[in-house]
């Protein structure tokens, strides 16, 4: 876990204020509200209000608020059906790797599209997962959310090995709502990763799989001789580094990326690679460039 107080501090925020307009440009209006089914009828609860957009009910306008504000304003109730965002944050010992630690991008990643997501009025779950679930936000909904979403994630750590397949079979057997799983991993699983895939496929789910990698295992500077620990077992193995043997690690790198790139393509997934060297909201950018995101 990072020493910092917080990672979602001013620095953060202000960050945050720049991803938000760049996702209002970005995002097609066709994309709010798409996926909500109105209920009415007694006993309807008012959670919120978002600014109207071209398509929207009518009957949902607030009439007085836009004869005092001259703009106009939709009441958002809570009984509205919104296709949930299962934000699933690998916490395996392997993420504590990097300076910063892949798991601290990882977790400004959930938090800014935590942000975004709630913003938007979408339903948001966050679960920690290594070889189990070892935690799990249950979803929320509305802007008022926001810092509940950042006090879950900043007190995440690191530690075990991992199992996507064990934790997906666990949280999707329990017939949770269709909706939108983004995994944010190393993707370092030695069981079978794009079995853990068919498990949420197989739901109905729709999927986004993001790799977070530090520049050092995107491309390793390494001395002649080096002694390399796996951070999950703590075995431990000398190895003389070689040319030959770093091109062997940037072909099984590449051939390991482009069997998820090509499950994800094939099934209509979306997959991108994060380097957590860079700053965190070029990576959430990168995500909704692939305009599979938010449907």
């Amino acid at each position: 876990m990072s020493n910092s107080d917080t990672l979602f501090d001013n620095d953060f925020m202000e960050r945050l204020e720049y991803l938000k307009l760049m996702a209002t440009r970005m995002l097609p209006s066709r994309h709010r509200g798409e996926h909500r089914a109105r209920k009415r009828g007694s006993g309807i609860e008012l959670a919120d209000y978002r600014p109207y957009v071209d398509g929207d009910d009518t009957r949902d306008v607030d009439w007085k608020a836009f004869l005092r504000l001259d703009k106009l304003v939709l009441r958002i109730f809570d009984e509205e059906a919104d296709l949930p965002v299962y934000l699933f944050v690998d916490r395996s010992a392997s993420m504590a790797f990097g300076n910063p630690p892949k798991f601290d991008f990882a977790r400004k990643m959930a938090g800014a599209l935590s942000y975004i997501g709630l913003m938007n009025h979408d339903l948001i779950s966050i679960v920690w997962y290594g070889r189990k679930i070892d935690g799990w936000m249950a979803p929320k909904r509305g802007r008022n959310q926001i810092f509940r979403a950042f006090r879950f994630l900043d007190a995440g750590d690191t530690g075990g090995a991992t199992s996507l397949a064990a934790c997906f079979r666990t949280f999707f057997g329990s017939r949770r709502k269709r909706g939108l799983a983004v995994v944010l991993s190393d993707l370092m699983d030695e069981e079978d990763l794009l079995g853990a895939f068919d498990a949420c496929r197989y739901q109905k789910h729709d999927m986004f799989v993001v790799q977070v990698l530090t520049p050092e295992e995107l491309d390793p500077a390494l001395p002649d001789e080096a002694l390399l620990t796996d951070s999950e077992d703590g075995s431990e193995r000398r190895v003389r580094v070689t040319p030959r043997l770093l091109d062997r690690y940037q072909k099984a790198l590449a051939e390991h990326q482009e069997k998820v790139e090509e499950y994800c393509s094939r099934y209509g997934f979306g997959f991108c690679v994060a380097n957590s060297g860079e700053p965190f909201e070029d990576a959430v950018m990168a995500i909704f460039k692939t305009d599979r995101f938010i449907r």
